[in-house]
């Protein structure tokens, strides 16, 4: 009977300690999904395959060599007791049996020892090897980059399109100017100015080089007032932005402008 007790207690001790190990291996997941019923399983093609994949061969190379390691440990172990063992044969049945009992839990315990640091390594191996597999690869992380940032040429493509539109309706604006400041055809500014709407000139247009030469041509063929001044055009393009009323410091200046365009279009009207 405590041969029976001392027996039970390796086998529930070693079961415990697979169980531990196992939960150690998944970090405590536990599913029974795995336990679930799929016809899929039963495909022979299927199972033939998992079979004989280079995952499978590893795994089998695997537990052959926990086999061996464990296979050697027990070797030792019985080669040490060998010569005890037969003794027990011409002894007493107490004392061969405590003999045989003492080789049996050396056994154990040295088996169990083994397969703890074998686990133990497993283990280890398992974690470095799952790591590794979630690791990305260059391309990978450059298509994930693609996925969060965008796809660089596509937003280039947008932003062609978005400044090709800005485009379009700051030239669609020209039209309702008051006047267009040029330096003479590196830079042009197309001012409006409303005294019911707007309390000082308001930037509709801006350009310079070959925008400013279609602010020009645009200003002309909707008989814009166009008005050479080098120093105020250049002073209205670097600090004024489009849709923003001028600086203070040159309300002076732009309303000589204003004045000056405003009597020549009296004098205009008072012609016709």
């Amino acid at each position: 009977m405590p041969t029976f007790t001392s027996l039970s207690i390796l086998v529930l001790s070693a079961a415990t300690f697979s169980l531990v190990i196992g939960l150690l291996q998944t970090r405590f997941l536990f599913t029974l999904k795995t336990l679930k019923f799929d016809l899929g399983k039963l495909n022979p093609i299927s199972g033939l395959k998992r079979m004989f994949s280079l995952r499978s061969l590893f795994e089998l190379v695997k537990a052959i060599a926990k086999l061996l390691i464990v296979g050697f440990v027990g070797y030792s172990v019985i080669k040490g007791n060998f010569a005890k063992i037969i003794l027990s044969v011409d002894t007493e049945l107490i004392n061969g049996t405590l003999l045989i009992w003492s080789t049996f839990t050396e056994l154990i315990i040295k088996c169990s020892i083994a397969l703890i640091i074998v686990s133990i390594a497993d283990y280890y191996y398992s974690r470095y090897e799952y790591e590794q597999s979630i690791k990305m690869t260059k391309q990978e992380v450059k298509e994930e980059f693609k996925e969060i940032e965008g796809n660089p040429e596509i937003k280039r493509r947008q932003r062609q399109i978005m400044m090709q539109y800005a485009m379009h309706r700051m030239m669609q604006e020209v039209p309702q100017a008051s006047v267009v400041i040029t330096n003479p055809t590196h830079f042009a500014c197309a001012l409006r100015y409303d005294s019911e709407k707007d309390f000082a000139p308001v930037l509709v247009a801006k350009g310079a080089d070959k925008v400013a030469l279609r602010i020009i041509e645009i200003a002309r063929e909707n008989d814009v007032p166009i008005v050479r001044n080098q120093k105020l055009a250049r002073e209205i393009y670097f600090n004024t932005e489009i849709g923003e009323t001028i600086p203070e410091r040159l309300y002076k200046a732009v309303a000589e402008v204003l004045a000056y365009v405003f009597t020549l279009r009296e004098k205009r009207e008072t012609l016709k």
